[in-house]
């Protein structure tokens, strides 16, 4: 049985509150204001895709969006649109009071409502309004919330390739990191020659490209397979790209075994559980 933690954020607490001692440590977390975002991360995600794993990985690290590469955008092919918004939301919590409680945060929920902008939170089941991830599904940019981080994910749609490049494109962040969930290997060559992002993720999430890197940094041409995955340095209009791909029949992620359970192939790094 999941033990609750001590600093979790009860019903009773948000309705009754009260003055004694509190159940969390704010002092341990820093809710200064973030003047700067820390290399955000951009997702396209097509009707072929693993919706499930786009969904999730989105939706876990919306729960931590001060941290060093959070998602700030994501584009979406309008065919599977509102499935992937249901399935983001189904996987909403309760942030932290350290995000929640966050001035770019808040400042952002309250912007979102004096705008009029729509916006998708948790079920009331899983988190109040104003402590769930916010994810903004109207048709605006980052522009709407001032240059810092704000602490919110945008979700637009396309039907074209062409359409999701100028979803890209109309943003005016810098994006460090495309990742890109789809089947088909040639969207991923035609995106990657409209953008600027140096790294692309296809079909996986967080993999290290230390095997790659020497090849990058020398500006040299280089495919290469390791622990599953394909590597490939390449340069697309003036820009050298790093393309990361797992080559598996089965997408590669991080094991979700429980600890001391975990049944996955150790040869071939994949997860089954």
């Amino acid at each position: 049985m999941c033990e609750i933690p001590e600093n979790f954020l009860t019903s009773d607490l948000v309705h009754h509150p009260r003055c004694d001692k509190p159940k969390f440590d704010l002092s341990l977390h820093n809710t200064v204001s973030s003047k700067l975002w820390a290399h955000a991360r951009f997702m396209f995600v097509f009707e072929n895709g693993d919706l499930n794993l786009a969904a999730h990985y989105l939706a876990e690290r919306m729960h931590e969006p001060f941290e060093p590469f959070p998602f700030a955008c994501v584009a979406v092919q309008q065919s599977v649109r509102d499935d992937f918004i249901e399935r983001v939301r189904s996987r909403f919590h309760q942030v932290k009071p350290h995000v929640a409680m966050h001035p770019n945060f808040e400042r952002s929920l309250n912007e979102l409502k004096m705008g009029n902008v729509k916006y998708v939170v948790a079920k009331n089941e899983n988190a109040p309004p104003f402590a769930s991830p916010i994810l903004v599904t109207d048709n605006v940019i980052h522009l709407f919330f001032s240059s810092s981080p704000s602490g919110v994910v945008t979700l637009k749609s396309f039907n074209t390739i062409l359409e999701a490049q100028k979803i890209y494109t109309m943003e005016t962040l810098a994006f460090d990191v495309v990742h890109i969930f789809d089947e088909s290997i040639t969207s991923v060559y035609t995106l990657a020659s409209a953008i600027t992002s140096i790294q692309l993720y296809v079909n996986c999430v967080d993999v290290c490209t230390m095997p790659i890197l020497p090849y990058y940094g020398m500006r040299q041409c280089r495919a290469l397979l390791h622990d599953g995955y394909h590597f490939e340095t390449l340069e697309l209009n003036g820009i050298w790209r790093i393309i990361v791909f797992p080559y598996t029949t089965t997408l590669v992620h991080a094991c979700i075994c429980p600890k001391g359970q975990c049944t996955c192939n150790a040869d071939n790094k994949v997860c089954v559980g």
